[in-house]
């Protein structure tokens, strides 16, 4: 077996070495006071292991994430930011909403699929931030204080505008990683947990 976090022979999908590497971000406070709670810090393994579920439909790495971040959460409906249909047919595999049913079923909470799913959207991952995130329009009512799921958080951008389109009231952004790197336009301010 290889470990999916540094590509070594291991006993496990995670090797200690990488488990023990996986790091807790500082909570961040996007712009409009949304709270974002991250399942670890966009780095090393970490960074691999989201784009191996993103790029290689590793969603065993779901329950991983699913299983760190439930109990940081408050029991409220999840929201996943859908992926474009366009890589969603490419790689046949939706990374946030892996990430949600899993949340969903440990927290015994509702999943709300809010969004329609873009046709295609400008690729964003590798350091290319400079585009737009896709417009995300509602498909139904928004309820009252949901968590917006989304794999990753390098810029915010994309959740920004996901906010947006529900309204930053009672929101919280979920994601597996975030940047918490300093090229981040995520505002430094750690939040304690309520």
């Amino acid at each position: 077996m290889v470990c999916q976090g540094c590509f070594t022979p291991a006993e496990t999908l995670v090797c200690r070495q990488c488990r023990v590497s996986l790091r807790p971000p500082p909570e961040k406070i996007l712009p409009g006071g949304v709270r974002l709670v991250s399942a670890f810090e966009h780095t090393g393994a970490a960074a691999r292991l989201v784009h191996g579920l993103k790029y290689r439909g590793l969603v065993w790495y779901a329950e991983m994430v699913a299983e760190t971040l439930a109990p940081l959460l408050p029991r409220a409906p999840l929201v996943p930011i859908p992926r474009a249909w366009s890589r969603f047919a490419r790689y046949g595999v939706d990374p946030a909403r892996e990430i949600a049913l899993r949340i969903a079923r440990i927290n015994r909470v509702a999943l709300v699929d809010l969004f329609r799913r873009p046709i295609h959207s400008a690729r964003r991952a590798g350091g290319d931030h400079g585009r737009l995130p896709a417009s995300l329009a509602i498909r139904t009512p928004a309820p009252g204080g949901v968590l917006i799921v989304d794999d990753v958080v390098t810029t915010g951008a994309t959740m920004l505008a996901a906010v947006n389109a529900v309204g930053s009231d009672r929101v919280i952004g979920v994601v597996a990683a975030n940047d918490a790197t300093a090229r981040s336009t995520l505002a430094g301010n750690v939040l304690q947990r309520s």
